[in-house]
């Protein structure tokens, strides 16, 4: 795609309920819940580097509409040839198909497309999804998943949330397959830390960072007991066990406590840890059961039928003190 290409247009981008907000850099004209709407009026690079959002669409109204985004718009950026495809269902099929291969010279590819056609907001017009848009690109291709890994945008939303600074060593306690470690690369030029109790997890982290030519440590253990010296983590950012997929609410009621205890022996005074759960009570309890931590700020997110929230936490002044 021509990203350094002038355009002008308008486009829809999804993202994480909850983090429409954290969009920015962009010329936002409308948020609603998990999408925000953008006016383009130049290349897209800065669109392309937000890296905030899942799908990139461009909504078309009409026939005049996608002859006008070809020629000067999102469409436009795109490099030929062009493959598209049409999902069951979208309205006037057939006159968008002619259009496309007739007037435009597209050709139709249902398994690997660069423009996918779906039924615009009401049902009328249609929304073209921009495949080198898709949130897949900042990622290593063949990026390796458990069916408890964190998406790629939660992730990251969390970093954003993190506030990771260019010189910090940034720990992933429960780094799965590495989701969260890859979104922080860009970011963290510090060290990057993850470990998990999970071997299978690991090994598959190991090869996501590798395609993805990024540096970490990595290595198996417990978070209760983490193999990290004292004061040396500027940022912790991890999803926890919700007790659903992995672990119970049973197991999270010893694990929390004593996650929370390393987290705060590790973090330097002024580090922040960013954890994301849906068993937010027992993270609360177990929060208040630890003096040298506490809860800054709260952020409900939804996506794919979960609720989790995400927590920000900071040192106390107790804390603190003790370090002094």
């Amino acid at each position: 795609m021509l990203l350094d290409r002038p355009v002008q247009d308008q486009i829809v981008l999804t993202t994480v309920g909850g983090a429409e907000d954290l969009i920015e850099g962009l010329d936002v004209v409308g948020r609603s819940d998990g999408a925000v709407t953008c006016r383009i009026d130049g290349p897209l690079q800065a669109l392309y580097d937000a890296r905030l959002y899942m799908t990139a669409a461009v909504p078309l109204a009409d026939p005049a509409a996608v002859l006008r985004s070809a020629e000067s718009g999102v469409l436009s950026a795109l490099e030929g040839p062009i493959r598209f495809r049409i999902a069951p269902g979208t309205p006037d099929a057939r006159a968008l198909w002619d259009l496309l291969v007739d007037k435009l010279g597209w050709s139709e590819n249902t398994s690997d497309w660069a423009v996918n056609f779906v039924p615009g907001v009401g049902g009328s017009g249609w929304l073209a999804e921009i495949g080198p848009l898709h949130w897949s690109r900042h990622y290593p291709p063949e990026l390796e998943r458990l069916p408890w890994s964190t998406k790629p945008v939660v992730a990251e939303v969390m970093i954003r949330l993190a506030k990771v600074g260019t010189e910090h060593h940034l720990l992933d306690p429960f780094c799965g397959t590495g989701t969260i470690l890859l979104a922080a690369h860009p970011f963290a030029y510090g060290r990057l830390i993850g470990s998990d109790r999970d071997e299978k997890a690991i090994e598959l982290a190991r090869g996501n960072l590798s395609r993805a030519g990024v540096r970490a440590d990595l290595s198996v253990g417990p978070a209760e007991k983490l193999a990290v010296a004292s004061g040396s983590i500027d940022r912790v950012v991890s999803n926890l066990p919700f007790g659903k997929l992995v672990g119970s609410h049973g197991d999270n009621a010893k694990l929390y406590p004593a996650m929370l205890k390393e987290i705060a022996r590790v973090l330097r005074p002024d580090g922040r840890a960013v954890l994301l759960t849906e068993d937010k009570r027992l993270l609360k309890d177990s929060v208040a059961r630890t003096p040298e931590v506490k809860i800054v700020r709260e952020r409900l997110l939804k996506y794919s039928g979960a609720t989790p929230t995400v927590f920000v936490l900071s040192g106390t002044r107790k804390r603190q003190n003790r370090r002094a």
